[in-house]
């Protein structure tokens, strides 16, 4: 069997649409052939099965994955998924292979849809007779045309069925402008999804993402990202972009996370998320695939377990060394806190003004701590600040633990102790009443302390129903 042949960027869903829509065939008999199963649901950007379609109509399975499916979109963006993604949509188990695109986790597999634009559908009809779908223009997030400077119309495919006869772009419609970033997103998309499809593209997005911003002056000398003035450029630069159901935008200006997540190595995030930073970034496709840095040593995260260690070692060498917390602070960063903590926790000694947190009070602090006595009252008995006292209660090794594990056993006794006197004044009680008055304790031994609450409370009574009329 032989498919229509492809148009300019068309869809593999819209070469199956065209051919049962004029060879007249069901698209059930269609799949049934394909696929094995009549059943079969086709999805719209990432078609399953491309060996078995490919052997069926003579042509090359790596060219359809290719060039007519967004599948090397996904491969590019989620590199630990490429492989098996891969081998899952040459193969028959589209359902699979959804679920290793991660769009389902992205909170984007619930609604299936095609998009058009209305400027390309007319001048396909004049060009070649027929509107069909183009790929690009599927591309989730994006919600304008590459060629035109327009918003993209869209059509719910609610059914299992995707091949329906019939189902092609219109002209109607008038068209809407796009906003500008969403046509700057729309071109750089389409540019990288045309350089992908030539070839599979390995990149560490994460290291070129921070040589990038350090030439903008969005990382310190530290390794740093500037987030707060990073995101207010970020936020002014795409707040025009619509929300659509399958666009993940920023949640509001204080959406820090965003930008974290996408500086991480080796993250898994939605292909769109890439795409708006990169095109705000980088302005083009070809400029980002072929970014060469301008530094020598690249701008490493500052999460790195060995590199916090050295510094760890580092300011404890300069504390040791007698330096005053001010010359420490400004030569590693390092803010007072955290260089006191280190002190207290390694027993360097430091020369501090006022010199109210002796190690006499440090001690007495720490049996005060271990007798279970509140933060609060330790303040107000030693005469120092409740920040200081949770220093000293933190810098103890295991205390912390110890106080939480006092406080769970402590609230375990309350709550016993309530369950046990109600029951002692209302011996006659049923387990509904007792959970009704005794609500907060009755739910708290149901989540850490069940067995003794099933121990403790009366047994259950057997349910009376209503005597039935004769």
């Amino acid at each position: 069997m032989r498919l229509p042949p492809p148009f300019p960027d068309e869809l593999l869903l819209g070469r199956l649409i065209r051919h049962v829509t004029a060879s007249g065939e069901s698209a059930g008999a269609l799949a049934q052939r394909l696929f094995g199963s009549a059943r079969t649901s086709i999805h719209p950007f990432l078609t399953a099965g491309l060996t078995r379609l490919a052997e069926s109509s003579r042509e090359d399975a790596e060219v359809l994955l290719n060039r007519q499916t967004l599948v090397p979109l996904f491969l590019f963006y989620l590199p630990s998924h490429a492989e098996r993604l891969q081998a899952l949509v040459l193969g028959d188990d589209g359902a699979k292979a959804l679920r290793e695109s991660q769009i389902p986790s992205f909170g984007s597999g619930h609604s299936v849809c095609l998009k058009w634009c209305p400027q390309c559908a007319q001048h396909d009809l004049q060009e070649y007779g027929v509107t069909y779908w183009h790929r690009t223009h599927q591309i989730p997030g994006v919600t304008a045309c590459y060629k035109h400077p327009v918003l993209l119309q869209r059509v719910e495919l609610e059914g299992r069925q995707r091949v329906i006869a019939g189902l092609l772009p219109t002209c109607n419609g008038y068209p809407r402008p796009a906003s500008g970033i969403e046509s700057r997103v729309a071109v750089f998309s389409q540019n990288l999804l045309t350089n992908l499809g030539e070839g599979r593209l390995q990149i560490d997005l994460g290291t070129i993402y921070r040589y990038r911003l350090n030439e903008l002056g969005y990382i310190t000398s530290g390794g740093r990202v500037r987030r707060q003035s990073l995101l207010r450029r970020f936020a002014l630069e795409v707040e025009q972009y619509r929300p659509c159901p399958d666009a993940p935008l920023l949640r509001s200006q204080d959406d820090y996370r965003y930008i974290s997540e996408l500086l991480e190595p080796g993250g898994s995030h939605h292909p769109f998320r890439h795409l708006l930073f990169e095109t705000w970034l980088f302005h083009e496709a070809d400029k980002m695939l072929g970014y060469r840095p301008s530094q020598a040593k690249p701008v490493l995260a500052e999460s790195r377990t060995g590199e916090s260690h050295g510094l760890e070692q580092r300011c404890l060498k300069l504390l040791k060394e007698g330096r005053s917390m001010a010359e420490v602070y400004r030569l590693t960063g390092k803010s007072r806190c955290y260089l006191k903590r280190l002190a207290t926790q390694h027993g360097v000694p430091l020369n501090l003004k006022p010199r109210a947190l002796t190690s006499e009070l440090q001690q007495r602090i720490i049996r005060m701590a271990k007798s279970g006595m509140h933060r609060e009252a330790i303040s107000k008995r030693c005469g120092i600040g409740i920040g200081s006292v949770e220093q000293v209660i933190s810098s103890e090794p295991g205390l912390v633990a110890w106080r939480k594990r006092c406080h769970w056993e402590s609230k375990r006794r309350r709550c016993r102790a309530r369950i046990t006197r109600y029951r002692q004044r209302h011996p006659d009680v049923i387990r509904k009443v007792i959970k009704e008055e005794c609500n907060a304790e009755f739910f708290w031994l149901y989540g850490n302390d069940r067995e003794w609450l099933q121990q403790a409370l009366p047994p259950p009574k057997a349910a009376v129903g209503r005597a039935r009329p004769l």
